[in-house]
């Protein structure tokens, strides 16, 4: 029975303890700047003076603009986007589509390919099939910027074209984004 007391006791002394914390010395005041010249790697061990260093501009970091990639791809593949491209001069739209999705099962990851073989839907006036397939092509766009701006024209001209008005709007945005 003794136990029970002592233990009703000695629990809150505990917790009480547990939560104590030392009490903080106020922080001393920072060190006046010195005026000294200071030392400046930058400049070959020349020295930077106070006076100097107010003339010092700092500007923020700018990116290159992003160049177009340009498509690379096999020997094969090369050989089979001039035949593609031959087709198409003659009108022969369904050759085309068949020797583009042939390179497309070399190079079934070229982003080039995928957004070509929309092009040809687009021309055959299957629009729903030439979205579908230029999303495919801006999966696989990576960094190249004047692709994926291409895509999204060719999304916004299907869309429009199956009377998705709003969803050609939202296309229209995203590549003017990309300008």
């Amino acid at each position: 029975m003794n136990w029970k007391r002592y233990s009703a006791l000695v629990l809150p002394v505990l917790l009480l303890v547990g939560c104590y914390t030392a009490p903080q010395r106020p922080a001393e005041p920072a060190a006046p700047r010195q005026t000294t010249p200071d030392y400046d790697p930058a400049s070959g061990g020349a020295v930077v003076t106070p006076a100097e260093e107010k003339e010092i501009q700092i500007s923020a970091y700018e990116p290159a603009p992003a160049a177009p990639l340009t498509p690379l791809h096999s020997k094969a593949v090369g050989a089979l986007l001039n035949t593609a491209q031959q087709q198409e001069r003659n009108n022969d739209l369904v050759g085309a589509v068949g020797t583009i999705e042939r390179a497309l099962r070399i190079e079934p990851r070229n982003a080039h390919l995928w957004y070509r073989l929309a092009t040809l839907r687009m021309t055959q006036g299957r629009h729903a099939l030439a979205s579908d397939l230029a999303t495919k092509s801006l999966s696989l766009a990576g960094a190249d910027v004047a692709l994926k701006r291409e895509n999204w024209q060719l999304i916004a001209r299907a869309r429009r074209a199956t009377g998705d008005i709003s969803g050609a709007k939202v296309a229209e945005r995203k590549a003017r984004m990309l300008n």
